[in-house]
C-alpha cells in the first residue's frame, strides 16, 4: 500500500520544486523561500535537500549583500557535507565562501576556500568544475598583482577546456590570459589570445562573452597606443552591456573609456561616459569602482582646465573615498566576526591540513598503544607535522588494513645546511615551517605527513599508483619552488628533492626496506641536480 505523505512533506516538495524553477545562483528571491524551509521544515528535509537549500541561501545572501549570513549558511552546509561524507557538495559552498571573502578583501581565506574546492574537483575527476574554479581563483591573484600565478591558473583552465572541449570555459580562459599578458607588458601575446577568443566567440551560443572580450581587446589596444581603436571597442561593449543590465562590467567599461577619451582630448565625450556611470544603480560591492570613477572625473576636469569643475570633482572623490573606507571597515568587521565565530564553534583553532589525518590520529590513540602514545607528543612542535612515532604508527595501521596501492614520498630540503649556516637557525626554522605549509597546499586531504629528520619529511598517500604519485610529487616541487619563504623581511628561495616509492599497503610492514628504496630515490634526485623527483617501484 502506498504511504501517504504528510502535509508538511507535501509543502516541502512544492517549495523545492518552486526553488528549482528559479535561477540557481545569486538569487535573492530564492533566499526568502530557502530560509523559511530551513526554519520551519528542517526535520522534513533530507540531507541532499538541506545541502541544496543551504547552498541557495548562501548564494542569495551573497547577492543581497548579507555577507556574514552568507558565510554562516555556507559553513553550515560544509559541516553537514563533511559529516555525511558528501564531498562533491562541498565544491559550490567553498566557491561561495571564497567569493564572499574576496569581496571582504580577506584574500587568505578566499584563496584557501577556492583552492580546497579545486582540490576536491580534481580528486573527484570533475574537469568542468576544476576549470571553472581555476577561472575564479586566478582573478584573486590578479588583484594581489601576482600576475604570473594568475596566468598559470588561467593556462591550466584553458588546457582543461581545450581537452574536454569546453568552448565557453576556453573563451573565458583566453580572455583572462590576455588580461594577464597585458598586465605583464607582453602585449603581442595579449593581442594573440584575445583575437583567438574573439574568433571562438563568433559562435551564437558564445555571443554573451563578446562584451567582455571587446573590453579586453580595448585594453590591449590602449596599452599599444591605439586609443581610437580602444574607444570603438569600449563603445561596442557598452551597447551590449546596457541591454543586459550588467552594472558591474558596464561601470568598468565606462570608466576605462572615459580615461581613453581624455587622453584623446575628447573631454565632452569622456564627461558623458562618467555621467552615465554616476547614474548606474548603487551597490556596496562597487565601492572601489565608484572611487575609481570619481578619480577619473578629477583627472578629466583637470585635463580640461576647468578649475570649478575640478574642485567639485575633488570633493566628490573625497566623498567616494570616505564611502569606500566605510565599506572596507564594515567588510573587515564581518570577516573578523566570521573567523572568531568559526574558531569558537569548531573549538580547534585553525583547521588541520586534512580531516582524515586527524581521524587517523584519533584511531591510533584508541588502540592498545594509547597510553604510550599519550605520553608522547604526536606532532612536531615546530612544523605541526606528525612526529616519527605517530607517523609510523599510522603506517602500521594502514598495513594491517585492506590491501591497496600506496605511495611513500620523502621530501628533503635542498641545501638546508647552507641556509642555516648563512642565514641562521631562525631562518632555517622559518624555511621548515614554510615548506610544510606549501606541502599542505600541494597534498590531498587524505595524505598523511610526518617529519622524519631535520630537513626531511615523509608523506603517505593511500590509494595512489605511480601516475598519481608522480603528479603529487610534481605539485610539491612547483608549490615549494614558486613560493619563496619570507624571513625577517627577506625572501629565501627554497627547493626540495623528492623520492617516491610506489608499493601495496602490505609493504608498509617492512618499513626499513621501503625507507631504503625511497632514500635511494632521493639520492638520485640530488645527484641529478636537485629540485626534482625520482620514482621507484617496490616489488611486493
Amino acid at each position: 500500500m502506498r504511504k501517504l505523505k504528510s502535509p508538511s512533506r507535501r509543502h516541502v516538495e512544492a517549495e523545492l520544486a518552486a526553488l528549482r524553477a528559479l535561477p540557481q545562483v545569486l538569487n535573492v528571491a530564492a533566499l526568502e523561500r530557502g530560509e523559511a524551509l530551513l526554519t520551519g521544515y528542517h526535520s522534513d528535509l533530507s540531507t541532499d535537500e538541506t545541502l541544496y537549500v543551504l547552498r541557495l541561501c548562501a548564494s542569495g545572501c551573497q547577492a543581497a549583500g548579507r555577507w556574514l549570513e552568507g558565510l554562516q549558511f555556507a559553513r553550515r552546509g560544509l559541516d553537514l557535507a563533511i559529516r555525511e561524507h558528501k564531498v562533491r557538495d562541498k565544491i559550490p559552498l567553498l566557491a561561495i565562501s571564497g567569493n564572499i571573502h574576496l569581496f571582504l578583501q580577506n584574500f587568505h581565506l578566499a584563496i584557501r576556500a577556492m583552492r580546497e574546492a579545486i582540490t576536491i574537483a580534481e580528486q573527484e575527476h570533475l574537469p568542468d568544475e576544476q576549470a571553472k574554479l581555476l577561472q575564479s581563483l586566478g582573478p584573486m591573484y590578479a588583484q594581489l598583482e601576482q600576475h604570473d600565478t594568475a596566468l598559470s591558473l588561467f593556462e591550466r583552465a584553458c588546457a582543461i577546456a581545450t581537452t574536454k572541449p569546453l568552448a565557453a570555459v576556453r573563451t573565458a580562459a583566453l580572455n583572462n590570459m590576455a588580461r594577464e599578458y597585458c598586465a605583464l607588458g607582453r602585449l603581442d601575446e595579449a593581442a594573440g589570445k584575445i583575437n583567438e577568443a574573439m574568433t571562438i566567440a563568433q559562435s551564437p551560443v558564445l555571443r554573451e562573452w563578446l562584451p567582455n572580450l571587446l573590453h579586453t581587446r580595448a585594453e590591449v589596444a590602449a596599452r599599444q597606443g591605439r586609443l581610437a581603436d580602444a574607444v570603438v571597442d569600449a563603445d561596442a561593449a557598452a551597447v551590449q552591456l546596457r541591454s543586459r543590465r550588467n552594472v558591474h562590467s558596464l561601470l568598468r567599461v565606462l570608466i576605462d573609456n572615459a580615461r581613453w577619451l581624455v587622453a584623446l582630448g575628447r573631454h565632452d565625450d569622456a564627461r558623458a561616459r562618467l555621467d552615465e556611470a554616476a547614474m548606474l544603480p548603487a551597490d556596496p560591492s562597487l565601492h572601489a569602482m565608484r572611487e575609481d570613477a570619481a578619480l577619473a572625473r578629477v583627472q578629466l576636469e583637470r585635463d580640461a582646465g576647468d578649475v570649478d569643475r575640478t574642485m567639485d570633482a575633488v570633493t566628490d572623490f573625497l566623498a567616494a573615498r570616505a564611502d569606500a573606507h566605510r565599506v572596507h571597515l564594515a567588510s573587515q568587521r564581518i570577516a573578523v566576526q566570521f573567523v572568531e565565530e568559526v574558531e569558537r564553534t569548531e573549538a580547534r583553532g585553525r583547521r588541520e591540513s586534512a580531516a582524515v589525518n586527524e581521524l587517523t590520529l584519533r584511531l591510533i590513540e584508541t588502540q592498545a598503544e594509547a597510553q604510550k602514545m599519550a605520553r608522547q607528543v604526536a606532532r612536531d612542535p615546530l612544523t605541526g607535522a606528525l612526529n616519527r612515532v605517530a607517523f609510523e604508527a599510522a603506517m602500521s595501521k594502514l598495513a594491517g588494513g585492506p590491501q591497496q596501492p600506496v605511495a611513500l614520498i620523502m621530501i628533503d630540503v635542498d641545501d638546508f645546511r647552507s641556509i642555516n649556516a648563512e642565514r641562521g637557525h631562525l631562518a632555517g626554522d622559518a624555511v621548515l615551517e614554510g615548506v610544510v605549509e606549501r606541502l599542505r597546499q600541494a597534498l590531498r586531504v587524505n595524505d598523511l605527513m610526518g617529519r622524519a629528520g631535520d630537513d626531511e619529511f615523509l608523506v603517505l598517500c593511500p590509494g595512489v599508483g605511480p601516475r598519481i604519485a608522480a603528479a603529487i610529487a610534481a605539485r610539491v616541487l612547483t608549490k615549494v619552488a614558486e613560493n619563496p619563504v619570507v624571513h625577517d623581511g627577506k625572501a629565501i628561495a627554497v627547493t626540495v628533492s623528492v623520492g617516491v616509492a610506489c608499493a601495496h599497503s602490505k609493504a608498509l610492514a617492512t618499513l626499513p626496506y621501503l625507507l631504503k628504496r625511497v632514500d635511494a630515490a632521493i639520492r638520485r634526485a640530488k645527484q641529478a641536480g636537485k629540485n626534482r623527483a625520482v620514482t621507484v617501484r617496490v616489488n611486493d
